[in-house]
């Protein structure tokens, strides 16, 4: 890899850390370090790893780059969700739910970026804070995202404090969830209540609608029962 001064501080400890995992030099070529990287058992790690090593070592010989396996989430009722945000990070926490802004969006967000013209409430998802405290371009782009005029309330008047991602993800573990289980049970919420796909891929600021459905909505087991309770039976039809 050339010279690695202009990369962002996060992903040279990422480079770091793989070189470290697979005892990478300046002479190691895929061949050399094959065996060990298909020897990682976890699918999402390896293809992690792969896509590091490809900016380290080169694509000459590279290995291909697994498909990512899906997580799913446990998806938290509305008052869960509550009665877990209590604190000093409620609005922050609210913003994950109700808006579905990622962790490091909440982290970076300011009073500014809450706004309201005419009657239409929305966030300005302008950057997103690293945990090196660095910011950077959201994940998913920059782009406004329309809420409701209660979360506008709670969000303009907050003191918004100095945190990182690390910090808030460790906060709310040890309540039991996590950042991006609540940007699934918003993708999910909207698409059932909306029962419009397209506006939740918005809300979400993904280039592919197939990335909110695929990735993002949770199918549940009373999702599963609602859908056979509409089958008719033809023996009582």
């Amino acid at each position: 890899m050339g010279d690695d001064q202009n990369l962002d501080p996060a992903t040279q400890v990422r480079y770091a850390s793989v070189c470290k995992k697979y005892g990478v030099t300046s002479s190691t070529t895929w061949a050399d370090i094959k065996h060990q990287v298909e020897s990682t058992r976890n699918q999402n790690t390896r293809r992690s790893d792969i896509i590091a090593l490809r900016s380290i070592i080169g694509n000459q010989g590279a290995m291909k780059i697994p498909d990512a396996i899906r997580k799913v989430y446990d998806l938290p009722s509305i008052d869960e969700i509550k009665d877990k945000a209590e604190g000093p990070y409620l609005p922050l926490i609210f913003a994950m739910a109700f808006a579905g802004l990622r962790a490091g969006e909440v982290c970076a967000l300011l009073a500014d970026d809450v706004k309201k013209v005419g009657d239409v409430c929305f966030i300005d998802v302008k950057q997103s804070r690293q945990n090196t405290g660095r910011y950077k371009q959201p994940k998913s782009g920059q782009g406004r995202v329309v809420i409701p005029e209660w979360l506008y309330d709670l969000l303009k008047d907050y003191n918004y404090p100095e945190i990182l991602p690390n910090s808030l993800f460790k906060w709310m573990k040890r309540r039991g969830f996590a950042p991006h289980q609540l940007r699934h049970f918003y993708a999910t919420y909207l698409v059932r209540t909306t029962k419009n796909p397209e506006l939740a891929r918005r809300q979400l600021r993904h280039s592919n609608l197939s990335t909110t459905l695929q990735i993002y909505v949770e199918i549940e087991t009373q999702d599963e029962l609602d859908l056979i309770s509409q089958i008719p039976n033809p023996w009582e039809a």
